[in-house]
């Protein structure tokens, strides 16, 4: 079996996947092709510039880059507003510079290795058991798959509306590495500062074709 990009692990032989067919595209995917494909690895099948960059690390994952903007007092709304696509960013950037070989969030398609780590998602967040559907990786030379714990983008989705982290790259250098859990002080409700860990759920990244198993 492979090894993970990230971690001296295997690659797992199966993955559980929430499939959401209220999309169309994922509906179509799921009921005629039996197939998802990751946005990075599709686009190698058009050859030239586009292998090359996947070989390379170059590939470009960021629609949006910052805007200056003029100083002012930030909002509740306007950290609401702007929360999501911080985080993804600042995820990004690091990727890019420090593990630019890895799966990008961006592009990635998100699985679990057991049953066990999709009742915990359930059971913290609501993700409908129902939607769980068993697939499998297909072998394929160009397949880039990272173990990470995705309780750290739960935290930071946590921490970025609160407060101004004066070093992210400690949360996503941990996040990249494959590290278990990651403690942040942040502002709590009565303006003391708390410690919050992140706790521990292992999701993978996968850049490649899942076919589903029936």
């Amino acid at each position: 079996m492979p090894k993970l990009i990230n971690i001296d692990e295997e690659v797992p032989s199966e993955f559980f996947i929430f499939v959401n067919k209220l999309n169309p595209m994922t509906y179509h995917n799921f009921n005629l092709i039996g197939q998802f494909s990751s946005g990075a690895f599709s686009s190698t099948s058009l050859g030239g510039e586009y292998l090359q960059k996947y070989l390379n690390g170059k590939f470009r994952y960021l629609p949006y880059e910052p805007a200056r903007m003029d100083a002012m007092m930030l909002s509740p709304y306007f950290l609401t507003a702007i929360n999501d696509y911080r985080i993804e960013y600042d995820a990004e950037v690091y990727r890019e510079k420090h593990y630019s070989l890895y799966p990008s969030r961006l592009s990635a398609i998100y699985a679990f290795s057991d049953y066990e780590a999709c009742t915990s998602v359930n059971k913290k967040y609501g993700w409908p058991l129902a939607e769980v559907h068993r697939f499998k990786l297909l072998d394929h030379p160009l397949n880039r798959v990272a173990k990470v714990n995705m309780e750290h983008v739960s935290l930071a989705r946590q921490a970025y509306k609160v407060s101004k982290l004066q070093d992210v790259d400690r949360l996503w250098a941990g996040y990249w590495s494959g590290f278990d859990e990651i403690i942040l002080e942040l502002p709590s409700t009565n303006f003391k500062r708390e410690q919050y860990n992140s706790g521990v759920i292992w999701e993978y990244l996968i850049e490649g074709i899942v076919e589903r198993i029936k």
